[in-house]
Parts: structure tokens; C-alpha cells; sequence
């Protein structure tokens, strides 16, 4: 069935290693281009990953943002039979009826923005459509999940809660996962739009503070939000320290989602190439054993289609 996924670190390729200008068709990663149309993808959301300075080869953060834009704009321009650049509801229903996969295109770390709404504008005109404020580290939007209970207790800037006002009126999504719980609790009081949660799971069955407790999903359902599952082995499996990621496992974190938020909160966030470990879903071509494991536990199929796409379609309508 078709499939989008809010979350993977592909492009991390173009600004981290050699990589060629044509890697994104094909490579050795988790996502390429052959086999996101292999499992039917309708919409891939790629993130543009800001890493510590000290990884980025000298690299300035705007010539890093940079590389990771052009090798996705690069692989668009080659196989425009495949997939198409999209920056909103109707770019994504246009290309599907062309037959065309979207690439949707966000940051992952908000320090980008650098407290600047001229820079938010910037962006937006480029064309991104979600903002992870915050990645291990605060900037401008606010703080970072922490096991420091005073770090974890910490809201948003002044500039962060004015940005989610400004978010909201752009149509950037905004995505709470690796954000402090009261940076949290800031976006859901604050935003007027839902939000979302584009690569996390449950913290009452996998006690990660990148996790959402039960209050939390319960809140950002009734906001009308998602939560795109996570395939980590830290965020799924019995413990932080745990390797294995196993489909039983993930579909116990979709299960326990639909529990507290409902059917409507559900969705694909795979982290593809930004997690490591024994993946038993290690590529699109493998979401099929997931909706096999639902099935058997009983999901029709209309909560499937909610789960692969449809929720994340709603998001696409509501907020861009």
C-alpha cells in the first residue's frame, strides 16, 4: 500500500562522505529512490541533518545545508519520471496523480533559523516544510529531551513560542520529537495547528526521553496530531541499551499509540539511516511485514491505509 515516511537521514550521504550525485537512485543505505518505488512510496520527508560542528569537516553550517539540498535537488532533476519536489497539499496530490513520489523536504535542529524570521522566511521559500526545533542541543527554538530534569523541564525561548505562531501562519509543520517535555507542553499550548512527533515512540514501554509519555500522546492527539514510529533499537526495545529492533516490537509501540491517542495518531517515522543495529525493518521494502503483524492482530484494512499514509495525508491538507 502506499506509504509516506516523515522521517529519514538519506542526505546525510552528500555532506558526511564522498558520496555520488546520483547515490540517491541506488546505494547500499537503507532509502534509495529504486526501492522507495519498489514499496509504493507516495511521500518521502527528507531531513536535512545539522550535525556538531565537529563533524562537518570544516564545513560552515549554511555550506553543509547546502550539499545535502543540492544532492536532493540533483537526484529530483535526474529521475523526474520518479519523484518530484513538493511543498504542499496539492503538490503531493499533483504528483500522485502523475504517478510521481514527493520528496518533502525539513531540518532536523531548528539552530538553523538562528532566532531570525527573515532566515525562516528564507527557508520557507526554499521550500521547507518541517522544522524539528531542536535536535541533542539548544538553540534559538528552545531545549532538548535530557535525562536532567531541570534541562527536560525547560519550555521554549521567547523566540520559540513566536515562531510557532509564525510556523502556523507559513505552513511549516512543526515536529516535537528530540524537544524537552516543556518545550512540549510550550508547542501545545501555543500552536493553533496540530503538530506532530515525526520520529518517536512510546516512553511508557521504552523509558528513552526521546519518547512520548502517555499524557503526551494523549495531548497531541487531541490536537489532532501524529507520531511517526521509530525503528531504533533504543526508542522500541525493552531498554535504552537494547540492539535489536524487531517488527513485534514496533508494532507493540503503534499498538500502544492507537491505546492512549486513537487510530488517528498513528504513522511511519522511520530514521532510516540515522539509526544503526540488528533492523528487522531495514528498508521500505520491508514496511509490508509490519502491516502484516497489524493484520494479524486484528487491523482492518481502512486502519492500515490511516497508518502507511492516510494520517500523515490529513497533516499535508491541514497544515500545508
Amino acid at each position: 500500500m502506499p506509504y509516506i515516511d516523515l522521517h529519514c537521514d538519506t542526505l546525510l550521504m552528500y555532506g558526511l562522505s564522498n558520496a555520488e550525485p546520483d547515490s540517491l537512485f541506488r546505494n547500499q543505505k537503507s532509502v534509495d529512490l529504486v526501492r522507495m518505488r519498489q514499496a509504493d512510496c507516495a511521500a518521502q520527508f527528507f531531513a536535512t541533518f545539522m550535525p556538531h560542528p565537529d563533524w562537518m569537516h570544516g564545513m560552515t553550517d549554511e555550506e553543509f545545508r547546502q550539499k545535502l539540498y543540492g544532492g536532493l535537488m540533483g537526484a529530483i532533476t535526474r529521475h523526474s519520471d520518479l519523484i518530484a519536489f513538493a511543498k504542499d497539499y496539492q503538490d503531493y496530490r499533483n504528483n500522485r496523480a502523475k504517478g510521481l513520489m514527493s520528496a518533502f523536504l525539513t531540518f532536523e535542529d531548528g539552530r538553523m533559523i538562528d532566532g531570525s524570521f527573515e532566515k525562516l522566511q528564507k527557508y520557507y521559500t526554499l521550500g521547507y516544510r518541517l522544522i524539528t526545533l531542536t535536535w541533542n542541543f539548544a538553540n534559538c527554538f528552545g531545549y532538548p529531551n535530557s535525562t536532567d530534569p531541570e534541562i527536560m523541564s525547560r519550555g521554549l525561548t521567547s523566540f520559540g513560542k513566536e515562531a510557532i505562531q509564525q510556523m502556523n501562519q507559513l505552513g511549516i509543520i512543526i515536529d516535537v520529537s528530540h524537544l524537552s517535555d516543556g518545550g512540549f507542553e510550550d508547542v501545545a499550548r501555543i500552536s493553533q495547528k496540530p503538530f506532530i512527533a515525526s520520529h518517536s515512540c512510546c516512553r511508557e514501554l521504552t523509558p528513552h526521553t526521546r519518547n512520548l509519555t502517555d499524557p503526551m500522546i494523549r495531548t497531541l492527539a487531541e490536537k489532532g496530531g501524529i507520531i511517526g514510529v521509530n525503528f531504533a533499537p533504543e526508542f522500541v526495545g525493552f531498554g535504552i541499551h537494547d540492539k535489536v529492533s524487531t517488527v513485534q516490537r514496533i508494532c507493540d509501540h503503534v499498538e500502544h499509540m492507537v491505546k492512549v491517542g486513537g487510530i488517528d495518531c498513528i504513522a511511519l517515522g522511520s530514521d532510516f539511516d540515522g539509526i544503526s543495529g540488528e533492523l528487522e525493518v531495514a528498508s521500505p521494502t520491508d514496511f509490508e511485514k509490519l502491516y502484516r503483524e497489524l493484520s494479524r492482530r486484528g487491523y482492518r484494512p481502512s486502519e492500515l491505509d490511516k497508518f502507511s499514509h492516510g494520517n500523515a495525508e490529513r497533516i499535508l491538507q491541514e497544515v500545508l
